[in-house]
């Protein structure tokens, strides 16, 4: 970038919600970096501790947003774009506060989305912190046809018939003019998901979605939500994929989706079941409901799957999950295969 150019204005907002030590250590990360326009934004999402006397005190100069209640991942960094786009920017970054970033990561990510106008949103190549040598997350790709959001490995290409790139929020940049012409993370979704929905919304939009190879930041993963089997998570996870695609699909693509969705509603409720996850799997149910009646937001306990439904799924996650998935997914030759194999397994059991 020539010297006599001003770098474009950055605003990394950083969402708290009872992590106060992760928050401060992500945040001198932030300050550390080489970026010479950028500002943090701190959203508090609710917290029960002392998180906000902490950062009024040792951050007096970061703007804070307090909000009185969890707004999920979604409304709390909904809220710190509203204050960044009133406060001037180029870029709004969002950046997880379970994250440590490299000096020149968001210097990096700039200059590559800077230098394309066609490109809406990036993200660096997400690593895991324990383990610093290992990539978390490179790249996804949406698979329209197949109705999936596909995780690409290290070294893995993209197809080469063209596709939208899928991006994670976890270090997410997005230019200005993609927020006022996209909108803002869709609030439904309270938490998972809300990534490959707006990966979806700037693909539709016509930008593209990059990640940048040469930035990288440091990931400790689910910090705040517990492993991918929580109730917590699987409750979300259960419901928003269901949110996706209904929202991306029109007319009876739609209607044809509601079998794979069920599909993948049984293997996953299946596998957790085998787990001997009981809550995770009450949760996976639950989400299934909310889902059904479109109900938005954190899980409601007034919005309860009726028993006999319940049952019913109970039944399809104990016999023989992976028939019942095939079914709804019309997958009859697999079936087929499966039983071939049983008999035979049984006859050389004999």
């Amino acid at each position: 970038m020539p010297e006599n150019i001003l770098p474009p204005r950055v605003t990394t907002i950083i969402l708290n919600w009872n992590g106060i030590g992760d928050t401060l250590e992500c945040i001198e990360s932030v300050r550390n970096l080489d970026y010479p326009d950028m500002r943090i934004v701190v959203v508090d999402n609710g917290s029960t501790d002392d998180s906000t006397v902490v950062l009024r005190q040792r951050y007096p100069s970061i703007t804070l947003l307090e909000s009185k209640r969890n707004l999920g991942f979604t409304g709390g960094n909904n809220l710190g774009i509203v204050k960044a786009l009133e406060m001037g920017t180029d870029f709004v970054w969002l950046l997880n506060n379970d994250t440590l970033v490299e000096r020149d990561a968001l210097k990096k990510m700039v200059q590559t989305i800077g230098n394309s106008p066609a490109v809406g949103i990036a993200s660096p190549v997400i690593y895991f912190q324990d383990t610093p040598g290992q990539v978390q997350f490179c790249g996804s790709y949406i698979d329209w046809k197949r109705k999936r959001i596909v995780k690409l490995g290290v070294g893995e290409p993209y197809p080469s018939n063209g596709v939208d790139v899928s991006l994670w929020g976890t270090a997410l940049l997005i230019r200005h003019d993609v927020v006022e012409r996209v909108g803002f993370l869709n609030d439904k979704y309270f938490a998972y998901h809300e990534d490959e929905d707006y990966s979806m919304r700037v693909a539709r939009a016509g930008y593209r979605a990059v990640v940048v190879p040469e930035a990288r930041v440091f990931h400790k993963n689910s910090r705040s939500t517990g492993s991918n089997d929580a109730p917590f998570q699987v409750f979300l996870r259960s419901r928003n994929i269901y949110f996706l695609w209904m929202d991306a699909l029109k007319g009876m693509e739609r209607v044809f989706h509601i079998p794979r969705y069920l599909a993948h509603i049984i293997s996953y409720g299946g596998a957790l079941r085998d787990k001997n996850l009981p809550d995770s799997v009450e949760a996976c149910l639950d989400g299934v409901w909310h889902a059904f009646r479109g109900a938005g937001g954190p899980r409601n306990p007034e919005i309860t799957m009726p028993m006999p439904l319940r049952s019913m799924f109970r039944f399809l996650f104990s016999w023989h999950p992976y028939f019942w998935a095939s079914l709804f997914r019309g997958n009859f030759s697999r079936i087929a295969t499966n039983a071939r194999e049983r008999t035979r397994v049984m006859k050389a059991g004999k």
